[in-house]
């Protein structure tokens, strides 16, 4: 009659890669071998924690420990069967409370601890005695204080090195952004130049109007090597770049994936100036619920998107087609207006106007005077948190002066109300900051407008000619521009300057070549200004 062979499970746990590459899993393999055959054993190798830390109890709440834990407590586990461990330091590191409560719960699910490196046999009678309870109790306490002084000695490693970081520069690590590398002398780090050239490219664009997905598309249609071991670009590696403080020189020091202390600032090469980081963030901000919307094609076919309203109802005038029809009335949803308007008519007519007959220093000059009022909103936010930050010194004053404070009553709620409040200034100036960091002077403005128009209207390269495009769109939906379309035209009105007029769309090429001369179309315009200043645009 044959016996049926006790199971024993083989727990294998290190937490570092170095111990992979190197002979801790062989020599752990081996052992728990050798020691069921000896024993007569059928052995499980599935229990494997690999890079799994056991000082916090991690191999306890997540991973193969775990699974074991599961299956002791689902019964599935038969009682007498071993658990085979190199050392005790395997199955836990934590504090010996901690530690304990985990030995003694296997030993009383009625499976037996083998520990090979000492010989040691655990069951839950043999633990009754007190001899082998001590070294047991010996043997996590061990374990325990070695991790603990690893990490003591590795947090003032780390200490140690971002205060070199700090007051030195020096790299605490050879990692570093992709368009930049450890020097050789390993005391700082120098810049990739075709890299850093991308990263330029890629802030101009963001701040010529273009988006995310239309970069990475041009980049992979250009051929330009991604950064990293990806294929192709992708939209969300584009945000990466735009929002990663390295391209200004800073570090951001991090221990388990968490911030640790302020960033560095100047540890790393500055590549992108302040002026054009905050003016990508707050282009990025304000725009992508209107650039990125829909779809623009190769060629940015709408140039007006974000732009277009009916004058009935209010709603989208959306290009389909190539025609602008009202959502609403194509949708069922009760406006009457049902005039499409052929869109290369619009944007032909559109531009006209737009080039030569909008007073441009005007425009720009609203947006200085919301320029002056986001400076004096400004200077309101600084006087306020000035006094906020006096009550928060006067409060903590306060506190040092008695030895309990929760003799203050609610003085530590109206602490914490000034401390939020101090947060919240604070926050609102950094917004207002960004804001102003867009604002260039008018004459600028204009010159890059003209330069632009002029461009448009000979350039082949599409993709040249996409990004002047997008240019175009941010500059007139910075200014405020809405194009307004009836059953009768289209009437524009920009916020900034608060200019408006009709715009005389001519649908056919006969029509086209009879307004060609732009005395000819204002002349009509004349006629139609009164008409759309009835109309009350800008209402």
């Amino acid at each position: 009659m044959s016996t049926k062979l006790k199971k024993a499970y083989s727990y294998i746990r290190f937490s570092t890669p170095e111990q992979l590459r190197g002979d801790s899993l062989r020599r752990q393999l081996e052992s728990s071998r050798k020691y069921a055959s000896e024993h007569n054993l059928v052995l499980d190798e599935s229990l494997r924690d690999l890079g799994v830390s056991a000082f916090k109890g991690k191999n306890a709440t997540e991973g193969a420990l775990k699974r074991f834990m599961e299956l002791i407590d689902a019964g599935q586990i038969e009682h007498g069967s071993i658990l085979i461990l190199e050392s005790l330091d395997r199955l836990s590191r934590q504090q010996v409370f901690s530690a304990l409560s985990l030995f003694s719960s296997i030993l009383a699910a009625g499976v037996e601890i083998v520990t090979l490196a000492d010989g040691q046999r655990y069951t839950a009678d043999s633990i009754n005695d007190v001899g082998q309870l001590v070294f047991s109790l010996i043997s996590l306490s061990r374990a325990h204080d070695e991790s603990a002084m690893k990490s003591k000695r590795a947090e003032a490693s780390w200490d140690m090195r971002r205060k070199r970081a700090i007051e030195k520069k020096i790299p605490t690590t050879g990692r570093a952004p992709y368009w930049l590398r450890l020097a050789s002398d390993k005391q700082g780090f120098v810049t990739i130049p075709e890299r850093v050239d991308i990263v330029h490219k890629i802030f101009k664009m963001v701040i010529a109007g273009t988006g995310q997905r239309k970069i990475a598309a041009m980049f992979n249609e250009q051929g330009i090597a991604p950064f990293g071991a990806s294929a192709m670009w992708y939209p969300s590696y584009i945000a990466k770049v735009i929002n990663n403080r390295a391209v200004l020189g800073e570090y951001q020091p991090k221990q388990n994936k968490t911030p640790v202390g302020d960033p560095i600032t100047y540890y790393y090469p500055t590549i992108i100036s302040e002026d054009d980081f905050y003016k990508a963030q707050a282009i990025k901000k304000s725009k992508a619920p209107h650039i990125g919307a829909g779809r623009k094609g190769k060629n940015f076919t709408n140039l007006f998107t974000g732009m277009c309203k009916c004058l009935e109802c209010g709603t989208t005038y959306r290009m389909q087609a190539g025609y602008m029809r009202c959502d609403n009335h194509y949708l069922s949803s009760g406006c009457d207006c049902n005039k499409t308007w052929n869109y290369q008519s619009v944007e032909n007519a559109a531009l006209l106007i737009l080039k030569d007959e909008i007073d441009w220093f005007d425009v720009f000059g609203g947006q200085s005077n919301s320029k002056q009022k986001l400076e004096s909103d400004l200077k309101v936010l600084q006087g306020k948190l000035m006094e906020s930050e006096k009550q928060v010194n006067r409060f903590a004053e306060l506190f040092s002066m008695v030895d309990d404070v929760s003799m203050l009553g609610d003085a530590r709620v109206r602490y914490m109300q000034a401390m939020k409040e101090v947060s919240q200034i604070q926050q609102e100036m950094e917004n207002k900051e960004a804001e102003l960091r867009i604002f260039t002077p008018a004459q600028k403005n204009v010159e890059r407008l003209n330069r632009i128009f002029f461009d448009l209207a000979s350039e082949s390269d599409v993709s040249a000619l996409y990004q002047l495009r997008a240019q175009i769109n941010t500059i007139l939906r910075d200014a405020g521009l809405t194009l307004y379309f009836n059953q009768h035209g289209v009437y524009y009105y920009i916020k900034a300057s608060k200019q408006k007029g009709f715009i005389l769309i001519a649908e056919h090429e006969e029509m086209l070549s009879a307004v060609a001369d732009l005395e000819v179309v204002q002349h009509t315009l004349n006629g139609m200004n009164a008409f759309a200043d009835e109309l009350k645009l800008a209402a």
